[in-house]
């Protein structure tokens, strides 16, 4: 009997902190696509975002290891952190590519907004080869963004959904944070200790 090709997902982002909302996200396209891992990729050098408010990519890449710790179809990848110069998904991509064994089905975990954006990514037909976009957003809000993804990408290939998503946002949380306010329940306990123990997103904080 032929054995099942392995079923892998990258969600790539600035996790600027991570929060639950991603990790929900995460749990549900693992289950709902039967994958054996999720790779959750902080961006370096978000090539759409500026450096203000942004914690530095060592810090997000310890935050995301703490906070997936104990889940084993959970990893974090270092890729982004250590390469110079902007982000870009096709890159991470085509690196992951290689790494994982030959025959490997690759999603990528993207926000509608991002699926919204991503025809306008670098080289957005390379990435839907290399991946099958998992659009996760509230029940029928990126209809839309699916539908023009499904007209770039071959036949069979579609986009698949996840309708889940908690409304927590980063923004909000780095408000929370620097006005001095609590994040507990909001951000992983591991992830919230990282930020307390670097004085990360404080007023005056850099």
């Amino acid at each position: 009997m032929a054995k099942r090709a392995l079923r892998v997902a990258v969600f790539g982002g600035s996790f600027n902190p991570i929060h639950v909302g991603h990790l929900i996200v995460a749990e549900e396209a693992a289950e709902r696509l039967g994958l054996d891992r999720v790779i959750f990729v902080p961006a370096g050098q978000p090539p759409h975002k500026g450096a203000e408010g942004m914690a530095p990519a060592a810090a997000r890449l310890e935050m995301v290891r703490r906070a997936i710790a104990g889940n084993p179809r959970f990893a974090a990848s270092d890729v982004e952190v250590r390469r110079p110069g902007k982000s870009f998904t096709v890159d991470t991509l085509g690196t992951l590519r290689k790494r994982l064994p030959a025959g490997t089905e690759l999603f990528l975990v993207i926000g509608e907004d991002a699926a919204a954006d991503l025809p306008g990514w670098r080289e957005p037909g390379r990435i839907m080869e290399l991946a099958r976009p998992v659009v996760a957003a509230r029940e029928g809000a990126a209809r839309g963004a699916v539908a023009r993804l499904r007209r770039m990408m071959p036949r069979g290939r579609g986009p698949e959904t996840v309708a889940v998503r908690v409304d927590v946002s980063a923004t909000d949380l780095r408000s929370r944070i620097a006005s001095g306010r609590s994040v507990r329940y909001l951000v992983p306990e591991a992830a919230r200790r990282v930020i307390e123990r670097r004085g990360l997103y404080r007023e005056g904080a850099r």
